[in-house]
């Protein structure tokens, strides 16, 4: 008991520790994503330009490796066909949305002169709040429902991969990442149709506000 409670009470100084040697920074930016599909043994993606803000704490773990959380408000979304029949895809939907995204990034970061260059990799969650859609045909745009099982709705939850680059200079970051989508967001998928995942490119300019 008295080694499990001094365990407890050191992983607690070593938290109070790094976090307040913590930093703070902001990024807004630009993004250009797409929803990405199989259709008949190829690869399709409609794209759509977006943007994102976000803000970051960076706890250092070990000399130039440290601990990325974000969270960042960001229009994504992109277009895909749906309603598969003999004679292809029917139906061409086109998406915009907004959506909390956290990446959880892993940084190393290492110095050329008085420039920071810096790698990142790490899993992202993206919950969506609210968006708009619209069928190619119909040309009305309707709001995404997410999480209803009916198409063209998409599901609220996604899981991916982000990894980037960044280059610090003056504290001034300029960054590029891109996050992979892992799950399938489509709510109904019929026979013959395919998987639909979401990836974002994203170009941002940042401000850390180191001590």
């Amino acid at each position: 008991m008295k080694r499990l409670s001094l365990l407890i009470i050191g992983l607690v100084l070593a938290t109070v520790s790094a976090l307040a040697q913590a930093e703070f920074g902001m990024r807004v930016g630009g993004a250009y994503s797409s929803l990405i599909q199989h259709v008949d043994k190829k690869v399709e993606s409609g794209g759509h330009f977006g943007f994102g803000i976000s803000g970051l704490m960076e706890v250092p773990v070990y000399k130039g490796l440290s601990f990325r959380p974000e969270v960042g408000f960001i229009n994504q979304g992109g277009s895909y066909y749906s309603q598969h029949s003999p004679a292809g895809m029917e139906a061409h939907n086109s998406y915009s949305y907004y959506s909390i995204q956290v990446p959880l990034n892993m940084v190393y970061t290492f110095y050329l002169s008085d420039i920071r260059l810096a790698i990142f990799l790490g899993p992202a969650f993206d919950f969506s709040l609210f968006g708009k859609m619209k069928t190619r045909g119909t040309e009305v745009s309707t709001d995404i429902d997410f999480g209803r099982e009916e198409e063209p709705h998409l599901r609220t939850f996604d899981f991916g991969i982000n990894l980037g680059m960044n280059v610090e200079y003056n504290r001034f970051v300029f960054a590029i990442s891109n996050l992979t989508g892992l799950l399938d967001r489509r709510t109904v998928k019929r026979e013959g149709e395919s998987t639909l995942f979401q990836n974002n490119v994203t170009f941002s300019l940042g401000y850390i506000f180191r001590k």
